[in-house]
Parts: C-alpha cells; sequence; structure tokens
C-alpha cells in the first residue's frame, strides 16, 4: 500500500503534467489559429490597400487602418481610409501616437521614392484586437484550470481516505471499552499513528481500571469503619452509667480518628496518583526537611516514649518536590512510630549509596516478615495478625511519591537484623 505522500505526489504531479500538457497543446492551437489570421489580415490589408480596393461602411474592425500618400509637391496622391476619416500629414520617421479627432491613433509615416506614406490605425482597433486574442488564448487555460481543479479534489480526497477511516475508528471507540484500531489496513505513513493511539488506549483503559479498583477498595473500607462508628454510637446511646457511657464516647473519637486518618490517605493517594507529566523539582535542604519532620512527629513519639531523631550525616540537597517530600517522610515516619512497641527507636538517615542519594527511615520493631514485604505497597494490605490500627494506604502513597521522582525503595532488615528498614534511593 502506498503512502498518503507517495499518492499524493504521485497524483498531484500526474495531474500537473497532464493539464500542463493539455493547456500548451491548447495554447498552441490557439496562437497558431491567431497566427494564421493575423497573416491573413496582412494579405487582406495588403490587397484593400491598393487604390480602389477598399469599400465603404463594410470594414472589420480589426482592419480599420488608413493609408496616405503625399507627392513630392505635397499633393495629396492617394487616399485609401477603408470607411475612416483621412489624418493630417505630421511629416514623421518611424512610428508615433498621436491624438487626433479625440481619439488615439498610432501612426507610421516614411520617405518613399520622393513621396512621403502615412499609415495609422486607432489604438481602439488595436485594443479590440487584443482582447480577442486574449479570449480566444485564455478559454482553454480556464477550462484546464476548472479539470486541474477537479482532479486535485479527486486525488486529494482519494488520498486522505485512510485518514477518514481512521477518524471513524477512533470515533467509534465507546469510553468504557477501547478496542485496539488495527494497523494492518492502514496506510503506512498512518501505522506509526495508529500504534502511539492504541498505546494511549491502553494506558488510559488501565487508568481506568485503576480509578475502578481505587473507588471499589475506598468504597469497601470506608463501610467498615462507618459501620463501626454507627454501633460504637448505638452502645454509647445504651451506656447506663457515666463510667460506661465516657468509655463508649472514648471508644467512639478512637473510631472517629481512625475514619478520619482514612479520608485523608485516600485523599493524599488520590491526589498523587494524578499527578501527570515530569516531577517540578527545585533544591531541597534534606537536613532541615528531617528536623521539621521530627518535629511534628515528637508528640506522637513522646507518647509512645519511642526515641525518634536524626542520626548525623553529611549535608545533603536533593532535587525533589518539597511537598511530596515531606508526605512521604511523613507516612513513613508514622508508620515507624505505628508498628513500633514502646520504649522503641526510631532513626532518620540521609546519605549516598554507590553515587546515589538516599533517604532511609529505621525502627526496630517488630519488623515483616520477607514474604509480605513484596505486598507492603498494594493498597489496603496489612499482614495477618497485625493488632496495630491502619488503612494500608501509606506505603502506597510512599511509592506514587517515588516513581513521580523516578526512585526506586528497598526493604531491608533493621539494625542488627531487628525491625524494618525503608531506604528510597533518588538518581
Amino acid at each position: 500500500m502506498k503512502t498518503i505522500r507517495q499518492q499524493l505526489l504521485i497524483g498531484l504531479l500526474c495531474t500537473t503534467l497532464a493539464c500542463v500538457l493539455g493547456a500548451g497543446t491548447a495554447l498552441y492551437r490557439s496562437l497558431l489559429a491567431e497566427t494564421n489570421e493575423l497573416a491573413d489580415l496582412q494579405l487582406r490589408q495588403l490587397a484593400i490597400a491598393l487604390p480602389g480596393g477598399a469599400q465603404e461602411g463594410s470594414h472589420d474592425p480589426e482592419e480599420a487602418f488608413v493609408l496616405q500618400v503625399w507627392n513630392s509637391s505635397g499633393a495629396v496622391e492617394m487616399t485609401n481610409a477603408a470607411g475612416l476619416p483621412p489624418l493630417p500629414r505630421y511629416d514623421v520617421q518611424g512610428y508615433r501616437d498621436v491624438i487626433w479627432n479625440y481619439a488615439t491613433w498610432r501612426l507610421y509615416g516614411q520617405e518613399l521614392g520622393g513621396r512621403y506614406v502615412q499609415v495609422a490605425q486607432p489604438q481602439a482597433a488595436r485594443d479590440h484586437l487584443a482582447r480577442h486574442m486574449a479570449w480566444r488564448a485564455g478559454r482553454p487555460l480556464l477550462a484546464i484550470a476548472v479539470i486541474f481543479a477537479l482532479l486535485v479534489l479527486a486525488v486529494v480526497g482519494r488520498a486522505l481516505r485512510p485518514l477518514y477511516r481512521l477518524a471513524e475508528a477512533v470515533g467509534d471507540q465507546s469510553a468504557t471499552a477501547l478496542r485496539p484500531i488495527d494497523a494492518a489496513g492502514m496506510a503506512p505513513d498512518l501505522r506509526p499513528v495508529v500504534v502511539a493511539l492504541n498505546g494511549l488506549m491502553s494506558k488510559f483503559e488501565e487508568a481506568m481500571a485503576a480509578q475502578r479498583t481505587f473507588v471499589a477498595d475506598a468504597a469497601h473500607e470506608l463501610r467498615s469503619p462507618l459501620t463501626a462508628l454507627k454501633l460504637q454510637l448505638q452502645l454509647a446511646e445504651r451506656a447506663g452509667t457515666a463510667a460506661e457511657r465516657a468509655l463508649a464516647l472514648a471508644k467512639l473519637h478512637e473510631r472517629l480518628d481512625r475514619a478520619s486518618h482514612l479520608v485523608q490517605q485516600l485523599l493524599s493517594l488520590a491526589r498523587h496518583e494524578s499527578e501527570q507529566g515530569e516531577a517540578q523539582l527545585q533544591p531541597v535542604d534534606v537536613g532541615a526537611l528531617l528536623a521539621s519532620v521530627v518535629a511534628d512527629h515528637s508528640a506522637l513519639a513522646d507518647s509512645r516514649d519511642i526515641d525518634l531523631g536524626v542520626e548525623e550525616s553529611a549535608p545533603l540537597v536533593l532535587q525533589a518536590e518539597r511537598e511530596g517530600l515531606r508526605v512521604l517522610l511523613n507516612n513513613l515516619v508514622d508508620n515507624a512510630l505505628r508498628y513500633t512497641q514502646r520504649g522503641g527507636r526510631v532513626d532518620l538517615l540521609t546519605g549516598v549509596e554507590q553515587g546515589k542519594p538516599f533517604l532511609r527511615v529505621r525502627d526496630n520493631g517488630p519488623g515483616v516478615a520477607p514474604e509480605h514485604r513484596a505486598r507492603l505497597f498494594d493498597r489496603f494490605f496489612r499482614p495477618d495478625g497485625n493488632e496495630v490500627w491502619g488503612c494500608g494506604l501509606g506505603l502506597s502513597i510512599v511509592r506514587n511519591i517515588a516513581n513521580h521522582h523516578q526512585a526506586d525503595i528497598r526493604l531491608d532488615d533493621g539494625e542488627h537484623g531487628k525491625g524494618l528498614s525503608v531506604t528510597v534511593l533518588f538518581p
């Protein structure tokens, strides 16, 4: 199958060549006819230029001329006016334009054998002849131009049919069921476009599937805390004593905190998953950011008697999104504090490993079994037997932010093989 470019080039070049040949042939025939007419006209003018050759009232506008001859004494020897009024003698040698009787005349004069010969022709007759010749020569060109336009329309329409078919194939797609377009039946120069469109539709379908999964998972996860809230409220309403009511209300507050945390995590996950394009990077002082994150979580760490701090290291500046990096660290530190036992330790580290800068959050809690680590970044996944409340979204948010920065995440054992160490390696 020829490409659209080849079809257009071949079609237009052939059309142009055919029209040029046709126009040349038509123009040649028209000019040949005009040349023959002019030659015939010259012969006729020579004939009627003789004395008595012109007939009054029967001249052709193309034959309108005045021939006058004066002898050596200045007397008019011959006048052949072809129905036109004679002109005065101008005594010119060669050609000249003159105004006589409110009209422009083209005049030629010459001394011949002691006689003066003067021939004049009205400019209006010449204009009439020029218009007639232009019309006769232009008619075939006009016809060729119309034919050329029709042929170009046909060639372009035929060459662009694959584009119309592609437009129809795209227009027939449904937002809920995207089907790949058959690239084999398209013109060769359209196949890369079809392949790109199929890739885009595949990504869109994956995004839609992920969105549907996210909505379904979110609805499922929200159902449980909302049901628990309603049950806890009913228990508070049925409490018989002030102590029972206070206990029920305390548990109700705890349930509300969990539901609020789940909603915040869902919003954060949706926001970071919807981010498109390259990260808008800027220099970030990692030491100052770690100190800020520790300050934000110091109250929670003190309430659980957990030693939270930053290990000393060389100053480090990362090219990253400041707020995204803050959310990443907040989730890592929040997870570490939740799952570390009372009296435990959570450390924040930074440095360079094999030429790559890294951030690390390390705890000495119970850790995660190696067989569960591969699923820690799945939404709503929480290892079995875990009694600490949570929603299983923190590490999903961390993974999305890391992917946005083209960073890698590595899970290892904590210090001395106890706990969990999460390392984010930046490019």
